[in-house]
């Protein structure tokens, strides 16, 4: 057995503590400037790192200078410091590669591809002590933690605090606040702790879904050499007002062949797609009927479910997501949704700021989203397109203006300034009287249903030209139609 110094000791120690701190919470930087026994320089958390991983290196190496690093060298709380210290060491040493493993994985899609460099991280475990079910759980470990990173650090971008604490919950969302219990208890175990994201339309609760889902737990095959599933295939999402209510209950549970007029096949549902180590997303569930909120409380309070027309019971092992824009307390209040289904829902709720927040929070923060969203149709935008941008922005739209579409809104801001040089921003209260004047006669009075009837049909056939078409559309028959257009009510 082997011993360090003291000095040796206190370092691994805050080494180890590194690893069980939120990245992106303040008790990181601070516990950074502890590991490195320096005052805080206002140095970035990339430039700290690249410190703290210079200094592990030649502490490692004073320790080789003995012997070949192995961890069954040690034992006690020197052997438990050492192990976190090492492993935070290999990440940091391997997370660029790890990265280059994320962008070919999304290249590739849904079929896991080999790892590149497998067979110099396994070298490197096997080398330090640790045994082949040790080495295939601390790798799969490594890079649930770098996509984790990766995904939050790209989909929530900003510098105010409602996105530090938003950062801060989704990585604890992932690893809980106390990472130590995940790395001991939890780890590939939190299908049972669901996600429910709250926020107004256009905030960005898909993205951050899709973070989430991404970064689970993936057991990692030593004799393949590969993630035994892709992240991109661990993640299913639907969103539920796409559906009609009939097509609901066949897209979430699936529906065997014959159980309906079209059903000329068996169909397997979200929950059938999606893998033990994987996320399903169901967007909109404020939207969905009593009927459906039954039996989706079924799948997650039981974890069993059957397809339409089948009695067979399916197991889905996966981790739920869930959200909606809409007031979910005030759901609650009138019965439309179920406290028992939203119970089920919350093991976390997390609410996702609006753009007017974020703005309130730090008017600088309106540069940087500017730019970042550019970049979706600009590869490099320069400085002085975003200038101009905001430039434009800040001269068009008040101060005040609460953005009710939020970044989705700003997103079709910035593209229609790069068209037309400008922006009229549109009050939310004046777009709701454009809508209700849809609705009046012109008395000023209320429209019939058969006048709003009368008024689409007309409208349709206006874009379609074909009765056909528009009974299609309108659901009803050709005859009606006809009765509609040629009434003059």
């Amino acid at each position: 057995m082997y011993i360090l110094t003291a000095e040796q000791a206190a370092f691994f120690a805050k080494v180890a503590g590194l690893v069980f701190l939120n990245p992106f919470g303040l008790e990181r930087e601070k516990a950074d400037w502890e590991v490195l026994g320096l005052a805080p320089e206002g140095l970035g958390f990339a430039d700290r790192l690249q410190l703290i991983e210079a200094k592990l290196d030649r502490e490692f190496k004073a320790l080789e200078r003995q012997a070949v690093f192995d961890i069954r060298h040690y034992q006690g709380k020197t052997e438990e410091n050492l192990r976190l210290a090492w492993l935070f060491y290999v990440f940091h040493r391997y997370r660029q590669r790890f990265n280059g493993h994320i962008n070919a994985q999304k290249q590739a899609g849904d079929k896991a591809i080999e790892l590149a460099f497998a067979r110099e991280l396994m070298g490197e475990f096997e080398q330090a002590g640790f045994n082949p079910p040790e080495t295939a759980h601390y790798i799969a470990l490594l890079f649930q933690v770098q996509r984790a990173f990766t995904f939050i650090d790209e989909t929530v971008s900003g510098d105010c605090p409602a996105l530090y604490e938003l950062r801060m919950r989704l990585w604890n969302n992932i690893f809980t606040f106390n990472p130590a219990w995940y790395l001991n208890y939890l780890c590939g175990r939190m299908e049972d702790f669901s996600l429910l994201l709250l926020g107004e339309t256009g905030t960005g609760k898909s993205l951050v879904a899709k973070a989430v889902g991404c970064s689970g737990y993936i057991p990692f095959d030593l004799a393949a050499w590969r993630f035994v599933e892709s992240f991109s295939a661990s993640f299913k999402a639907i969103n539920l007002s796409e559906y009609a209510t009939g097509l609901l209950e066949s897209e979430l549970f699936g529906h065997k062949k014959g159980a309906f007029t079209g059903a000329i096949d068996n169909h397997p549902g979200l929950f059938a797609k999606c893998s033990k180590h994987g996320s399903v997303f169901i967007d909109e569930i404020g939207d969905i009927d009593a009927t459906i909120q039954v039996k989706l409380l079924n799948v997650i309070q039981e974890r069993v479910y059957s397809p339409v027309g089948s009695h067979e019971k399916h197991r889905f092992e996966g981790r739920v997501i869930s959200a909606t824009n809409r007031p979910i307390g005030q759901l609650l209040e009138q019965g439309l949704f179920r406290a028992d289904l939203y119970y089920r829902l919350c093991s976390d709720v997390i609410i996702l700021p609006s753009l007017s927040q974020r703005i309130r929070e730090n008017p600088n923060e309106l540069p940087g989203l500017i730019a970042r969203l550019l970049r979706r149709v600009i590869p490099t935008p320069d400085d002085g397109l975003v200038a101009h941008i905001e430039s434009k922005i800040r001269a068009t739209v008040p101060a005040d203006y609460p953005w009710p579409g939020n970044v989705r809104e700003l997103e079709q801001c910035v593209r229609r300034i790069c068209l037309t040089g400008t922006y009229q921003a549109t009050p939310l209260a004046a777009a709701v009287s454009a809508a209700e004047a849809g609705f009046r006669a012109a008395d000023g009075g209320y429209l019939s249903a058969q006048q709003l009837m009368q008024n689409y049909c007309r409208f349709l056939y206006g874009q379609l030209d074909s009765f056909e078409a528009v009974a299609r559309i309108a659901g009803l028959d050709r005859r009606t139609v006809k009765k509609y257009m040629e009434s003059d009510g």
